[in-house]
């Protein structure tokens, strides 16, 4: 999978997963929220600004959250990005010849960290929009955390991925260098 065609297969599949939440459910979300959706929020948010969030939802947009957003696109599209972002971070270890016993080697397992928060986000989210008078105080804080972790994991990985390209790119130029000056 960490071939150029299968990097470019899962980019594209990640990519128009994420196209058609931004095109077609988050616009009608975020319309009746009055806010962005929970997903979007990387920086998490109040008790206070979700249940105003959730109390601004009707229950046609409720169910269009749940169904397709959460259960459907938002399941495709963390397991697409984390295997992408994972693949990605593989080929450019070995092409910079990352020593695979190294403790850095296992870096590529940070987008499924960031995949697995998602899901936990999801079911949160799900949580509260289905039973808001039920829910205690804990479900908002750890929804918002689950969101929060979601985004510093995935910037995490693509922090991994520009270091491994300048490295890459720096060791492309020494190399040519040393070739230039041996030839």
């Amino acid at each position: 999978m960490a071939s150029k065609s299968g990097i470019i297969a899962l980019f594209l599949l990640a990519h128009s997963i994420l196209l058609a939440m931004m095109i077609f459910t988050f616009p009608r979300i975020n319309a009746k929220m009055g806010t962005e959706a929970f997903d979007l929020q990387t920086f998490g948010y109040s008790q206070i600004d979700a249940m105003q969030m959730i109390h601004n939802l009707d229950q046609a947009t409720t169910n269009f959250y749940i169904f397709p957003q959460l259960f459907f696109l938002d399941l495709l599209y963390p397991l697409l990005l984390a295997l992408f972002l994972s693949v990605v971070i593989i080929r450019l270890s070995n092409l910079v010849n990352i020593n695979p016993n190294r403790s850095y080697s296992n870096l590529f397992i940070l987008p499924f960290i960031a995949m697995f928060f998602d899901y936990m986000e999801n079911i949160f989210i799900w949580q509260m929009i289905t039973n808001l008078k039920g829910l205690s105080p804990s479900v908002f804080k750890l929804a918002s955390i689950f969101t929060q972790m979601k985004g510093a994991f995935t910037t995490l990985s693509w922090v991994v991925i520009l270091i491994l390209i300048v490295v890459w790119i720096k060791n492309k130029w020494k190399n040519k260098k040393h070739a230039a000056i041996a030839g």
